[in-house]
């Protein structure tokens, strides 16, 4: 069950490098083209997302509305996943109440994103909506060619146990989005069904809306315990908590069953070992063989020298020894595991010998004290955050024998003033860099094709960075809040720059999109104080909400192939005086001008159906805007305290007119309404002091006084 042969299924089969934010951006521009009435329609026909799907119209309405939310969610919620999972080579996937396979696409976005060359062998689809899931498929098939894709076409409590299958020698990834919440199926009944069909390594991902201890909240949890999962990271999040700039709630939950020994973590084997091992005279204990280091039951250890024929120093092994100053780590040494050394507050100086090979995962995080670490051309694994939060970390080599920077492995490094990464280095794993706040400048290796989400996020003195032609996507987050950095130059390879790539970079001027780029996602330049420089290409198709938003920009100019403008997207801009709007656009987002206090002349183009809420407000300088016939709706405080505007001809295309629309327009004397305007809300001009006639159709006099307030009454003038 596929969706194939439509206008839809071409368009995503000749998609290059598909992400969720493409996808998303075809149901926004098919949304955003439907008539103002229509898409409210649809709108509300959604009932908050909560209803199945049941047409072409709707599935764009959804993806349009409640898109970026998902996609949020999930992409925090795959951030939480363990690294044991994020190692296996192979997974299966299963996605209950899919929808149109939303949370296999944004899985497959966190997988490029941080690098992962995690394959999938199968997809269940599992959806009520036929036409979701046949959608659903087709977006599967897309991001995971290779993949095999199964359908089950059912409502959960219908499900069997044949439709649920789990491998005993493949983990499978169970993902939840926004279904759990839903009170239509037998959470008990579903949950036995589940637990039932479980084999091998099984990892749940489960986010939805957080109803502010509502009953409702609990059927996560409850879900949880039912399947008797290890919960290791649950979080909710009530209004703009999860994201300061939206009113999303939202409750994430991951947890994992594992049946089987393959997928018992290395802390179980260690504890088995620790019982019958052999405990040296300072408090340390090794196995039998005496070839790996187990424990450290000392806590009062300060220097020590490990034995030589060690081969592995195990997983915690010296882990919160805060008084361990030095350690001797001989050339046996083959293994350094996860959090051995974690957070080894007095420990100032590690040599790592030739013979080792493998550093784990946070083997060396929260190393407070160390200041120098020389890694060893021999070391070919390098862990996520293996050196997470070393404050006092000045430099570091990155050796030719390693390919990858994993996950946060340098994040908060406060102190690092220089990291030479060599040309054997593929891949920079997300926030690898982020918060190392010392740090000035950065060359990326030839080798390196992404830089992934929050690479350099917060590094505050970052004021330069090379960027090889060999990189073609720029990560969401990338260079968050680089607050020094004043100039960087894209490579013309680039094609994808991610939502708040430079946001509050406050000190860049200028900047280069290049050509391939199709999208400016959202907050890409958000915060750039003094950014007054930058050239479009005509190659975008859509400027994402709050994109230049608080920028210095003093002109600019949309290309035609631009089609839609997001919310907030020019907002507090405010030296902008000029902007060309191109006929291509065909709405102008909420808050898209506001507070553009420099601007003086818009000129709108007969493309635009909709002006949205607060899109001109606070444009104190605004002296003249023209509005064409094309538009159908003026949405609410729509050019609220536009100060030195004089006259509105308001186009006989115009149906209504929204609440406050020219509010405080104290310099406003003359509008123009047509006979076209049926309704106008309360306040529309309210506080519009200067305002002296309202020129109104011949004969509508008393139909508009239905309409307005009655202290407007006197300036109706019938033309």
């Amino acid at each position: 069950m596929i969706e194939q042969n439509t206008n839809y299924a071409y368009k995503l089969k000749y998609m290059d490098n598909p992400t969720f934010d493409k996808v998303r951006d075809l149901s926004t521009k098919f949304y955003r083209e439907l008539p103002q009435a229509l898409q409210d329609e649809l709108f509300e026909a959604l009932n908050r997302g909560i209803d199945i799907l049941d047409s072409e119209p709707q599935m764009a309405a959804y993806l349009f509305a409640f898109g970026k939310m998902h996609q949020a969610k999930l992409s925090y919620a795959f951030g939480k996943l363990p690294k044991e999972f994020l190692e296996q080579p192979e997974i299966n996937i299963i996605d209950y109440g899919c929808g149109q396979a939303l949370g296999t696409m944004c899985y497959a976005d966190f997988l490029c994103n941080k690098g992962c060359t995690q394959k999938v062998k199968t997809i269940t689809l599992i959806e009520p909506s036929e036409i979701c899931l046949k959608r659903a498929a087709l977006h599967a098939s897309v991001f995971f060619p290779d993949a095999e894709i199964k359908t089950v076409n059912k409502k959960f409590d219908d499900l069997t146990q044949d439709d649920i299958v789990c491998s005993e020698e493949t983990p499978t990834l169970h993902i939840f989005s926004n279904v759990l919440d839903m009170l239509c199926f037998d959470l008990e009944k579903f949950s036995a069904l589940v637990k039932d069909s479980l084999n091998g390594y099984n990892q749940f991902v489960c986010v939805g809306p957080y109803f502010n201890y509502s009953e409702i909240d609990n059927r996560m949890t409850e879900f949880c315990s039912l399947l008797n999962g290890d919960g290791y990271y649950s979080q909710s999040f009530d209004k703009y908590e999860f994201d300061e700039g939206k009113s999303w709630t939202a409750q994430i939950l991951c947890f994992s069953n594992a049946k089987g020994k393959v997928y018992s973590l290395p802390i179980e084997v260690a504890k088995i070992e620790i019982d019958d091992g052999i405990e040296d005279e300072h408090g340390v204990v090794y196995s039998k063989d005496g070839k790996r280091l187990l424990k450290c039951i000392n806590t009062e250890l300060e220097t020590y020298s490990i034995k030589f024929g060690t081969k592995e120093i195990c997983y915690q092994a010296f882990g919160s020894c805060s008084l361990l100053g030095q350690i001797t780590i001989p050339n046996s040494v083959e293994k350094i595991d996860d959090q051995a050394f974690l957070a080894c507050e007095s420990l100032q100086q590690v040599v790592i010998p030739t013979s080792v090979t493998s550093i784990g995962w946070e083997a060396f995080s929260l190393c407070d004290s160390l200041q120098q670490i020389d890694i060893p051309n021999s070391v070919t694994s390098l862990g996520a955050a293996a050196f997470f939060r070393c404050t006092s970390l000045l430099r570091i080599v990155i050796p030719n024998s390693i390919t990858r920077i994993d996950y946060q492995t340098f994040s908060e490094c406060d102190s690092l003033q220089q990291i030479i990464i060599s040309n054997s280095v593929k891949i920079i794993g997300d926030w690898a860099f982020s918060e190392c706040k010392s740090l000035k400048q950065i060359s990326i290796p030839n080798a390196i094709t992404c830089i992934g989400v929050g690479v350099f996020s917060q590094c505050v003195s970052l004021e330069q960075v090379n960027l090889p032609d060999s990189i073609h996507t720029i990560g969401d987050s990338a260079f968050e809040a680089c607050e020094s950095l004043r100039q960087i130059t894209i490579p013309e390879s680039v094609s994808c720059i991610g939502d708040g790539a430079f946001w509050g970079c406050k000190a860049l001027q200028q900047i280069n999109i290049p050509n391939l780029v199709t999208s400016i996602g959202h907050e890409v330049f958000d915060g750039c104080k003094s950014l007054r420089q930058i050239t479009i290409p005509n190659s975008v198709t859509s400027i994402g909400d709050m994109a230049f938003r608080g920028t210095d920009l003093v002109n600019l100019i949309i290309p035609n192939s631009v089609n839609s403008i997001g919310e907030n997207a020019f907002c507090h801009c405010y030296s902008l005086q000029q902007i060309t709007i191109p006929n291509s656009v065909a709405s102008i987002g909420d808050v898209a001008f506001c507070s553009c206090s420099s601007l003086q002349h818009v000129s709108i183009p007969n493309s635009i159906k909709v002006i949205g809420y607060e899109a001109f407000m606070g444009c104190y300088s605004l002296q003249s805007i023209d509005i064409p016939n094309s538009v159908t709706s003026i949405k609410g405080a729509a050019f609220f305290q536009c100060e030195s505007l004089k006259k509105i001809i308001i186009p006989n295309s115009v149906k209504s007119i929204g609440h406050e629309a020219f509010m405080k327009c104290i310099s406003l004397q003359e509008i123009v309404i047509p006979d076209s305007v049926t309704s106008i809300e309360d306040c529309a001009f309210l506080d519009c002091s200067s305002l002296e006639k309202i020129i109104i159709p011949k004969g509508s006099k008393e139909r508009f006084k239905n309409m307005l307030d009655e202290k407007l009454w006197n300036l109706l003038i019938e033309e």
